[in-house]
């Protein structure tokens, strides 16, 4: 028996994510409440507009972890547009080959979270195993707390690497580290 037996993981379409908006919400507002992290209605209101956009990428992927009807996590991510801002606000420059974005190259998970009852049952491993499969971009990207222990661990054994550092777009926004994987059959 494996320790997620009875925990459904589904794709949700961009057009059923819509109406699933205010139980993603309420599951961040939980998880990020949590030190590290910082949430607050300004990173609220954040995580909706940009869930609004993000709903409208051809690249969006939503994937959730339900133990019935209960949300108990989930991974959400897009393609980066060549036109991307996902590279600015860099602590340290990086090489023009690691920032330059063109169709189809980066894939970015920007949500990606646990609920706490259902940690160390391995269902963050595999919500990570099925955002990413069957990715047609070259690589993934994600931005963590440093101070964030577990989920740099679980990272680093994913075979994610560190390759700057940057602020997020809120105003005194704290440090991330932003990490890279690369994707397909050689990852």
């Amino acid at each position: 028996m494996s320790p997620s037996d009875g925990i459904d993981f589904r794709v949700v379409s961009a057009g059923e994510a819509a109406g699933h908006v205010d139980e993603l919400t309420a599951a961040c507002r939980e998880v990020y409440c949590e030190p590290p992290y910082s949430w607050d209605a300004e990173r609220e209101q954040l995580f909706l507009a940009s869930f609004d956009w993000q709903r409208q990428n051809a690249g969006f992927r939503l994937v959730e972890a339900r133990c019935g009807d209960e949300l108990i996590g989930f991974g959400l991510g897009v393609t980066l547009p060549p036109a991307t801002r996902w590279w600015e606000r860099l602590l340290t420059p990086l090489p023009a080959e690691v920032t330059r974005e063109y169709d189809n190259r980066t894939f970015a998970l920007v949500e990606f979270l646990v609920r706490r009852p259902w940690r160390r049952r391995h269902v963050a491993e595999t919500l990570h195993h099925r955002i990413l499969l069957d990715r047609h971009e070259e690589r993934a990207t994600l931005t963590v707390r440093p101070a964030a222990h577990p989920a740099q661990a679980a990272y680093a054994k994913w075979g994610w690497r560190k390759v700057a550092q940057k602020h997020n777009p809120l105003p005194g926004s704290p440090v991330f580290d932003v990490l890279l994987k690369q994707l397909g059959p050689t990852a």
